[in-house]
């Protein structure tokens, strides 16, 4: 009789009560997906009883999405839930090809964030398409919602969070292949094409942006340079454009590409 009675009090006054029926959402989703696709994962809508919002089901549904760091549920009585997703920050895509000169298609890449955690986005923002993206990474070790063991790939985003790590860095890297092992080939947003050993990444980070500092203060261009080499590193300029042939006062003396 009790346990009726505590039933029906606890039904007529909470789950039966349209005072406690759900009429709002407070989302905080972070980027990481529509507020449309939040309920039809969660199963949170307007119009259900709060009490009968399975927060634990909800919360462990959410976790499950790759680009979820954190979530945090709560009910607001008498009416409504809020929900507030934290998203991992990536730092690079990591594409299944080899060759840096395939076509840019995201569809077949996965973002990475710094701890090498690999994760496909539901929303794609304009910022992602700026991230850098990594070649070489064998495809057997691209899988979705798992952290990588590639020590290579490991290594390249040691190199990325170290050529970030400088707020005034004239250093940005726009991809980086680390096919060859013993070296990792990026190219920055100049165009420029950089060799990296495998280790120093300080030492080498530093010597790149006083070398594009010297280029930016003497209007030079550069071409490659391999950072491998720690004495006399070799160094490639772009050759200057040639003025018309016709052109009054033109120089005939032909620009070679200066290799210090």
């Amino acid at each position: 009789l009790a346990w009726f009675g505590i039933s029906r009090t606890l039904d007529k006054f909470f789950f039966s009560n349209p005072a406690y029926n759900l009429a709002a959402l407070e989302l905080e989703l972070d980027g990481i997906m529509t507020e449309e696709d939040l309920r039809a994962e969660t199963g949170i809508v307007e119009g259900k009883n709060i009490f009968e919002v399975d927060i634990n089901e909800a919360d462990r549904r959410l976790r499950a999405i790759p680009m979820v760091a954190d979530v945090s549920i709560e009910r607001m009585l008498p009416d409504r839930v809020r929900v507030v997703l934290h998203s991992r920050q990536p730092v690079a895509w990591v594409s299944p090809s080899n060759d840096p000169a395939a076509p840019y298609d995201v569809s077949t890449m996965l973002l990475v964030d710094g701890s090498g955690f690999l994760m496909r986005p539901r929303l794609i923002p304009q910022e992602f398409h700026n991230l850098p993206i990594i070649y070489g990474v064998n495809s057997r070790d691209i899988l979705e919602g798992k952290p990588l063991q590639n020590d290579d790939l490991k290594k390249a985003i040691a190199l990325l969070d170290e050529a970030s790590s400088h707020p005034d860095s004239l250093v940005r890297i726009r991809s980086l292949n680390i096919s060859k092992g013993y070296c990792i080939d990026a190219i920055t947003d100049q165009n420029a094409r950089v060799k990296f050993g495998r280790s120093d990444f300080r030492v080498q980070i530093d010597k790149l942006q006083r070398l594009l500092a010297h280029c930016r203060d003497t209007g030079r261009e550069l071409d490659s340079v391999n950072l491998m080499v720690a004495k006399n590193t070799p160094v490639k300029f772009v050759m200057a454009s040639l003025p018309p042939s016709g052109a009054k006062g033109a120089d005939s003396s032909p620009k070679t590409k200066r290799k210090n």
